[in-house]
């Protein structure tokens, strides 16, 4: 497909014209391009496991990333969420986060705020470390990715 003017977009060789055109190109879960990043799971991989993860980190502090937190929390996993900001879910209420954040530690999710991740390292044994800007914590046997989302372009 390819957008002739602000009008027509020509699809394989033929050209369809509207006043408004409408290209809704879907997305797929973004993951940074750091070490060890081949080690890393989004959140469609995360729906296709086999089973539960023993001890999960989850890097993201948005909706998704909690939404599997608690998920994998209510299945029994060791559950630690790694935001970059001091507080999840930017962009809503404040009293909703602190509330949120709070209801997650009760239930036994750890929260790591304000850490970045730099590395994920996988050791002789199959487990996966976590490196961030304040340390690295062992031990994980998945890592999961929930930061953001890109739109499925080539450009």
């Amino acid at each position: 497909m390819q957008i002739v003017d602000p009008h027509t977009v020509d699809v394989d060789g033929k050209l369809y014209s509207a006043r408004h055109i409408l290209i809704s190109v879907g997305g797929r879960p973004f993951i940074p391009d750091i070490p060890g990043s081949e080690y890393v799971i989004d959140s469609d991989a995360a729906l296709d496991l086999p089973s539960k993860p023993k001890k999960i980190a989850i890097v993201g502090g948005g909706y998704i990333a909690l939404e599997f937190a608690g998920i994998f929390n209510g299945l029994k996993s060791d559950v630690h969420v790694f935001i970059r900001q001091k507080k999840v879910l930017r962009g809503f209420d404040e009293e909703i986060r602190d509330f949120v954040a709070e209801q997650m530690s009760l239930r036994g999710i750890e929260l790591h705020t304000e850490e970045s991740p730099q590395a994920i390292i996988k050791s002789a044994d199959g487990s996966l470390s976590l490196k961030t800007n304040k340390g690295t914590v062992e031990g994980f046997s998945h890592v999961m990715f929930a930061t953001g989302r890109r739109p499925n372009t080539k450009v």
